[in-house]
């Protein structure tokens, strides 16, 4: 025991001395202003005093307890701009956006039950649970609701609440699995023993035994259940409360209703001598469930970690350059401008230009490609990518939640909150499935107790009713194999935005193509040039790359780049414009100090009209053609065998072009593609894709750039090449990251399998249902053999979802 100096402030809750008082927090208790050391203690003084039980703080005396932390969830940690910075998102409308992983979430019932309350609270627009990664996506009006009173709300069901952040590793991200193997420790420790009595009652059952040896043992199996019930039940207890309380109906209702009757019947027996104990069955049911949902909250844990991989994870700190000292600092502080300073096997944490000669990346985590990626002086790298080079330096062009990486991170996490139809038709399913089973479970007890007389068969076989008829294996079937197929997507460069998007995919009949940026690579190069002086070239490399430098028209980009490839810069000479224009529509026009104007641009803006020439983009001086660049765009390498594959499964594809004839035509000939339309406006595209899905086609859109977005939008499916444009991103519900073809096929297929192992786990799940819970009801099964097959059942669908994983070759 120890003793507190009068000098120094102690904790009125755990007696804790607080050294510095920059960390007291003040409450009123019975109307008095008292110190604590947390919001927790604060929290559980309060509780107690209001219940009546301060004869605690007499029994504590002057002892110094453990202090209540609660992380993050106080209101001096929840309600700063640092938090807010860190895990909030404001909205266009004002309102806030953030991500909660919510712990002890043991089953699809959980998440209704969150969602179900947190959305009937004032302030809360939207919120959405995904099962398997436990992580909570919630929007919320910041002025109506705060974070610290939906985490006390959430506490009061009985889960745990902690903010996350795709950027940054979470804490106690295992707790749930920790506190359901102590749980699972203490039911199996009262089974083991227990089970040694009721070998002696077993055998007492049919070879006699004596009436004080019989009731000794029922007492000590009361003894040993006690805790198994008390404890390892509680979570169960727990949830069923709730959902009385809000008048709900979930699984922990009638697994709790189940056990508890065998408990308190057991004790009935005990203590009149009438019947026979079944203590060894509310220990066994509940080590068995406990089991599967130690193993199924392993198999999620794993599931929500490789989501974290995915989303990759930052080191804690960086090194800035500041004039010629590096200065470490996190990764959420890190500003536009900031000069960092990589290491061999650094990721990315913001996007950037390369400041140093040359840089090799592992763009992988973006890509789905392995082979390192090499970028030059004045390249951009984004966010996410892992430097392979010693000491790279690049400038970072966005902030950590600005970036590319924190982009795509909340594209995943948004599209792992949303349900699949399937899924909501099932979760729909489930709650009136659960009011069916206590229909029978009722009926059951009816029937056996009154009609036969058998109280002892109408006890029983109602508890095996309520335990083998828990809805579990159904709420895993969508969401356990829909995170394995987003995992297997994600590693081939595929993000999915709409969760409908792998069943709408598997069942597409047309798939409709864009040209530029699609088909082919979207960056043109020079496949001709020409000059009236070959020996003044680099000279006309010069006037072009310093006129067109002003320009960020797409050819003039495409020409600096393909100049900048053919020439080296400081061989270029530099030149002083006196004036420099864009003319809209035509080029760019520059005059020297010394009066001569130079033209870069098209035939007629450089020339008089009277010279003919092959190419796209002119140098003319006075009139005079000075030299020509003929740019074309690159037909992907991919393209054919991508197109030659998807026929064998979608033998409707077409290109929807806006170019002119003669360049679809070219373009559809050489990937062999019999079905092209040319020279479309974007309003065209849409009134062809929705002809198509007037006669009943499934159609599926890929394409790239603004000019997309309407189509993407209007199609059954919208499918964008690369990170594209916000608008495209946003009107698609595939995003190919990979910027490669190939990641279509391999999103077709992983596609197309996931939605046959979602069937085959309802079919699972249904049948399971189906065939145990009439044996139940008539009493063919005891209560102890249910609560393993329930468990198997869970465990079958969540193994039959992972082998996803190894049954999809790509």
């Amino acid at each position: 025991m120890q003793t507190i100096p009068k000098t120094v402030t102690a904790c009125y809750h755990c007696n804790t001395p607080i050294a510095d008082t920059r960390d007291i927090v003040f409450g009123e208790v019975s109307g008095k202003k008292e110190s604590f050391c947390c919001s927790g203690c604060r929290t559980l003084a309060t509780l107690l005093v209001n219940h009546g039980l301060t004869q605690f703080y007499t029994l504590r005396g002057s002892e110094r307890l453990e202090p209540v932390r609660d992380g993050v969830e106080t209101e001096e940690t929840l309600e700063t701009d640092s938090v807010y910075n860190e895990y909030v998102t404001e909205l266009p409308n004002g309102d806030s956006e953030t991500l909660i992983t919510i712990g002890k979430i043991h089953c699809s019932a959980c998440v209704w039950l969150n969602e179900r309350v947190l959305s009937e609270r004032d302030g809360v627009k939207e919120v959405r649970i995904n099962f398997a990664t436990g992580r909570m996506k919630l929007v919320y009006d910041r002025k109506r609701i705060t974070l610290d009173e939906t985490f006390s709300l959430i506490r009061s069901l009985g889960y745990e609440p902690t903010l996350y952040s795709p950027l940054k590793a979470e804490q106690g991200i295992g707790i749930f699995s920790k506190d359901l193997f102590y749980r699972m420790a203490v039911a199996g420790f009262s089974w083991g023993n227990i089970m040694l009595f009721s070998v002696g009652l077993y055998t007492g059952y049919f070879s006699g035994i004596e009436a004080e040896f019989k009731r000794l043992f029922h007492y000590v199996s009361w003894i040993f259940a006690t805790p198994a019930y008390l404890y390892a039940g509680y979570p169960f207890y727990k949830g069923a409360l709730e959902s009385i309380k809000r008048r709900m109906l979930t699984m922990d209702t009638l697994l709790f209703s189940g056990v508890s009757l065998a408990y308190f019947y057991s004790i009935y027996v005990t203590l009149t001598d009438r019947g026979e104990v079944y203590f060894d069955s509310v220990c066994t049911i509940y080590f068995f469930i406990l089991i599967g949902k130690f193993l199924e909250s392993a198999i999620r844990l794993k599931a929500g970690r490789k989501v974290g991989e995915l989303l990759s994870t930052l080191p804690q700190e960086y090194s800035v350059l500041s004039g010629e000292q590096e200065i470490k600092i996190a990764p959420g502080r890190i500003q536009k401008g900031d000069r960092l300073l990589l290491k061999n096997g650094n990721r990315v944490p913001v996007d950037g230009i390369v400041r140093i000669s040359k840089a090799y990346f592992d763009e992988s985590f973006l890509t789905g490609e392995s082979e390192p990626v090499a970028h030059k002086r004045g390249e951009a790298v984004l966010s996410g990518s892992v430097c392979l080079s010693s000491n790279a330096e690049i400038e970072a062009t966005t902030t950590a939640k600005e970036s590319t990486l924190s982009r795509i991170s909340s594209l995943i996490e948004t599209s792992l909150q949303a349900k699949p139809k399937l899924q909501r038709t099932t979760d729909r399913f489930s709650s009136y499935f659960i009011r069916i089973v206590l229909a029978v479970a009722v009926a059951t007890f009816c029937i056996f107790g009154f009609y036969k007389q058998d109280w002892e068969a109408a006890t029983l076989n109602t508890i095996s009713v309520l335990i083998v008829a828990c809805p579990c294996a159904l709420g895993l079937a969508v969401p356990a194999a829909y995170v394995v197929g987003n995992l297997l997507h994600g590693s081939k460069g595929i993000l999915v935005k709409n969760p409908d998007s792998m069943e709408i995919l598997s069942r597409a009949t047309r798939i409709y193509f864009d040209k530029t940026g699609t088909l082919t690579s979207g960056k043109l190069a020079v496949r001709n040039e020409w000059f009236s002086d070959p020996k003044r070239k680099n000279e006309f490399y010069s006037i072009v790359l310093s006129l067109e430098t002003a320009s960020t028209h797409p050819l003039a980009e495409s020409l600096k780049r393909e100049i900048s490839l053919r020439e080296k810069l400081d061989q270029l000479t530099t030149i002083l414009w006196k004036e420099i224009r864009e003319i809209p529509g035509a080029g760019m026009e520059g005059i020297t100090f010394s009066g001569e104007s130079y033209r870069v641009g098209s035939l007629a803006f450089v020339s008089d009209g009277t010279v003919s020439s092959n190419g796209k983009v002119y140098l003319g001086k006075k009139g005079e053609l000075l030299a020509s660049f003929s740019l074309e765009d690159e037909v992907r390498p991919e393209a054919e065998g991508v197109l030659r594959r998807l026929k064998e499964r979608i033998p409707y594809l077409e290109i929807l072009s806006g170019d002119s004839k003669s360049k679809v035509q070219a373009l559809a000939s050489t990937l062999k593609l019999e079905r092209f339309s040319y020279e479309l406006k974007p309003e065209d595209k849409v009134a062809a894709i929705q002809k198509a899905q007037a006669a009943g086609e499934t159609v599926v859109m890929v394409g790239d750039g603004i000019n997309d977005s309407a189509c993407l939008a209007a199609a059954d499916l919208g499918i964008s090449m690369g990170i594209a444009s916000d608008l495209s991103i946003d009107k698609s519900d595939l995003v190919l990251i990979s910027n490669r073809l190939d990641s279509l096929v391999s999103a077709e297929e992983i596609s197309r399998k996931t939605k046959r192992i979602i069937i085959q786990n309802i079919l699972i799940s249904l049948s399971y249902n189906s065939v145990m819970l009439p044996l139940a009801a008539l009493g063919f099964m005891l209560p102890v053999i249910c609560a393993g097959f329930m468990t198997l059942s869970s465990l079958t669908v969540v193994l039959n979802s992972i082998s996803l994983s190894w049954r999809t070759k790509l």
